[in-house]
Protein backbone atom coordinates (compact mmCIF):
# COMPACT_ATOMS: atom_id res chain seq x y z
CA UNK A 1 0.00 0.00 0.00
CA UNK A 2 1.37 3.56 -0.62
CA UNK A 3 0.39 6.42 1.28
CA UNK A 4 1.24 9.76 -0.55
CA UNK A 5 1.85 13.05 1.78
CA UNK A 6 1.94 15.98 -0.38
CA UNK A 7 4.78 14.96 -2.94
CA UNK A 8 6.45 12.70 -0.99
CA UNK A 9 5.60 8.55 -1.58
CA UNK A 10 5.80 6.36 1.55
CA UNK A 11 5.61 3.09 1.48
CA UNK A 12 3.28 1.90 5.00
CA UNK A 13 5.55 -1.03 5.97
CA UNK A 14 8.75 1.05 5.59
CA UNK A 15 6.89 4.02 7.70
CA UNK A 16 6.23 1.68 10.61
CA UNK A 17 10.04 0.94 11.46
CA UNK A 18 11.15 4.27 12.42
CA UNK A 19 8.36 4.60 15.02
CA UNK A 20 8.88 1.08 16.15
CA UNK A 21 12.34 1.91 16.91
CA UNK A 22 11.54 4.65 18.79
CA UNK A 23 9.04 2.77 20.98
CA UNK A 24 11.82 0.27 21.98
CA UNK A 25 14.39 2.60 22.88
CA UNK A 26 11.73 4.39 24.77
CA UNK A 27 10.87 1.02 26.35
CA UNK A 28 14.08 -0.52 26.99
CA UNK A 29 15.23 1.20 30.19
CA UNK A 30 12.20 -0.59 31.56
CA UNK A 31 13.62 -3.51 30.83
CA UNK A 32 15.98 -3.56 33.68
CA UNK A 33 16.34 -6.57 36.36
CA UNK A 34 15.40 -5.52 40.06
CA UNK A 35 18.65 -7.23 40.89
CA UNK A 36 20.78 -4.77 38.85
CA UNK A 37 23.19 -2.43 40.36
CA UNK A 38 21.53 1.36 40.44
CA UNK A 39 23.72 3.84 39.74
CA UNK A 40 25.07 6.02 43.20
CA UNK A 41 22.25 8.38 43.83
CA UNK A 42 23.40 9.67 47.16
CA UNK A 43 21.61 12.57 49.58
CA UNK A 44 24.03 14.48 51.58
CA UNK A 45 22.76 16.37 54.91
CA UNK A 46 24.44 19.34 56.33
CA UNK A 47 26.71 16.92 58.32
CA UNK A 48 28.80 15.61 55.35
CA UNK A 49 27.16 12.51 55.53
CA UNK A 50 25.57 10.25 52.65
CA UNK A 51 22.42 8.87 52.64
CA UNK A 52 20.99 6.53 50.11
CA UNK A 53 17.68 4.19 48.89
CA UNK A 54 17.55 0.83 47.80
CA UNK A 55 13.85 -0.28 47.15
CA UNK A 56 12.33 -0.10 50.83
CA UNK A 57 16.33 -0.19 52.62
CA UNK A 58 17.16 3.26 53.26
CA UNK A 59 20.72 3.93 53.97
CA UNK A 60 21.39 6.97 56.47
CA UNK A 61 24.75 8.79 57.86
CA UNK A 62 27.12 6.67 55.82
CA UNK A 63 30.61 7.58 56.17
CA UNK A 64 33.75 6.05 57.33
CA UNK A 65 36.28 7.77 59.53
CA UNK A 66 39.88 7.69 59.13
CA UNK A 67 42.91 9.18 60.87
CA UNK A 68 44.74 12.14 59.14
CA UNK A 69 46.34 11.54 55.56
CA UNK A 70 49.63 11.40 56.57
CA UNK A 71 48.72 9.06 59.54
CA UNK A 72 47.29 6.45 57.21
CA UNK A 73 49.21 3.45 55.47
CA UNK A 74 48.27 0.33 53.35
CA UNK A 75 46.86 -2.08 55.28
CA UNK A 76 44.93 -0.05 57.81
CA UNK A 77 40.95 -1.09 59.12
CA UNK A 78 38.78 1.67 58.80
CA UNK A 79 35.20 1.57 60.41
CA UNK A 80 31.90 1.94 57.95
CA UNK A 81 28.97 3.36 59.46
CA UNK A 82 25.43 3.93 58.82
CA UNK A 83 21.77 3.03 59.79
CA UNK A 84 19.68 0.86 58.42
CA UNK A 85 16.17 1.45 57.74
CA UNK A 86 13.50 -1.04 56.92
CA UNK A 87 10.13 0.46 55.23
CA UNK A 88 9.18 -2.85 54.31
CA UNK A 89 6.86 -5.37 55.98
CA UNK A 90 9.32 -8.17 55.30
CA UNK A 91 12.84 -8.42 56.94
CA UNK A 92 15.35 -7.68 54.72
CA UNK A 93 19.04 -8.73 54.65
CA UNK A 94 22.53 -7.18 54.27
CA UNK A 95 24.15 -9.72 52.15
CA UNK A 96 27.32 -8.24 51.64
CA UNK A 97 29.28 -5.01 51.19
CA UNK A 98 32.15 -4.57 48.51
CA UNK A 99 34.96 -1.59 47.71
CA UNK A 100 37.58 -1.84 45.26
CA UNK A 101 39.62 -0.19 47.81
CA UNK A 102 39.85 -2.72 50.55
CA UNK A 103 40.74 -6.71 50.55
CA UNK A 104 37.00 -7.11 52.18
CA UNK A 105 34.57 -5.60 54.58
CA UNK A 106 33.65 -7.45 58.01
CA UNK A 107 30.75 -7.03 60.36
CA UNK A 108 31.49 -7.04 63.98
CA UNK A 109 29.28 -7.31 66.83
CA UNK A 110 32.01 -4.83 69.01
CA UNK A 111 35.25 -3.76 68.44
CA UNK A 112 36.42 -7.19 70.26
CA UNK A 113 34.22 -9.65 68.68
CA UNK A 114 35.29 -11.83 65.53
CA UNK A 115 35.06 -10.37 62.54
CA UNK A 116 32.01 -12.18 60.51
CA UNK A 117 31.01 -12.20 56.74
CA UNK A 118 28.36 -9.34 56.20
CA UNK A 119 25.26 -11.22 56.87
CA UNK A 120 22.71 -8.64 58.75
CA UNK A 121 19.10 -8.72 59.13
CA UNK A 122 16.90 -5.63 59.25
CA UNK A 123 13.10 -6.15 60.67
CA UNK A 124 10.33 -5.38 59.05
CA UNK A 125 9.29 -1.78 59.89
CA UNK A 126 13.00 -1.61 61.76
CA UNK A 127 15.70 0.24 62.02
CA UNK A 128 19.62 -1.10 62.73
CA UNK A 129 22.65 1.60 63.39
CA UNK A 130 25.55 0.19 62.68
CA UNK A 131 27.14 3.90 63.92
CA UNK A 132 29.95 4.41 65.98
CA UNK A 133 30.13 3.93 69.83
CA UNK A 134 31.75 2.19 72.61
CA UNK A 135 31.01 -1.63 72.29
CA UNK A 136 28.41 -1.29 69.30
CA UNK A 137 27.63 -3.42 66.31
CA UNK A 138 29.51 -2.01 62.95
CA UNK A 139 31.40 -2.70 59.88
CA UNK A 140 35.04 -2.26 58.84
CA UNK A 141 37.15 -1.80 55.47
CA UNK A 142 39.56 -4.64 56.34
CA UNK A 143 43.26 -3.92 54.82
CA UNK A 144 43.08 -1.02 52.48
CA UNK A 145 45.04 -1.06 49.20
CA UNK A 146 46.56 3.07 50.42
CA UNK A 147 45.73 5.46 52.21
CA UNK A 148 41.90 7.11 51.29
CA UNK A 149 42.73 10.64 52.64
CA UNK A 150 39.83 12.60 52.68
CA UNK A 151 38.58 11.35 49.05
CA UNK A 152 35.29 9.79 49.18
CA UNK A 153 34.98 5.76 47.86
CA UNK A 154 32.33 4.33 46.10
CA UNK A 155 30.88 1.05 48.39
CA UNK A 156 28.47 -1.48 47.55
CA UNK A 157 26.14 -2.82 49.37
CA UNK A 158 23.97 -5.78 48.13
CA UNK A 159 20.44 -6.47 49.35
CA UNK A 160 18.07 -9.57 49.36
CA UNK A 161 15.70 -6.86 47.16
CA UNK A 162 18.62 -5.01 45.53
CA UNK A 163 22.26 -3.27 44.82
CA UNK A 164 23.27 0.15 45.63
CA UNK A 165 26.37 1.73 45.21
CA UNK A 166 27.02 4.77 47.00
CA UNK A 167 30.12 7.52 47.30
CA UNK A 168 31.03 7.09 51.01
CA UNK A 169 33.05 10.28 52.39
CA UNK A 170 36.07 9.75 54.46
CA UNK A 171 35.59 11.57 57.56
CA UNK A 172 38.29 12.73 59.92
CA UNK A 173 38.45 10.42 63.00
CA UNK A 174 37.87 13.40 65.72
CA UNK A 175 34.38 13.25 64.09
CA UNK A 176 33.28 10.35 65.50
CA UNK A 177 33.35 8.11 68.65
CA UNK A 178 34.79 5.44 67.48
CA UNK A 179 38.31 4.27 66.53
CA UNK A 180 38.92 4.18 63.00
CA UNK A 181 41.38 0.77 63.48
CA UNK A 182 39.31 -1.42 65.43
CA UNK A 183 40.97 -4.10 67.45
CA UNK A 184 41.99 -7.16 65.21
CA UNK A 185 40.72 -10.33 66.04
Amino acid sequence: MKTSYGDLRVDARHAAIPLLLTACLLLLPACGSPMQSVAPQPTWNRNGLVDGQVGAMRLLHVHILAPPMDKQKAGDDLGLYLTLVNNSDKPQKLDGVSTVHAERVVYRESPSAPRQPVHVTIPARGTLSLQEGHDRPHLELIDIHRPLGATPIDVTFRFSTGTLTLRIPVLPLERGAGSSTPSPS
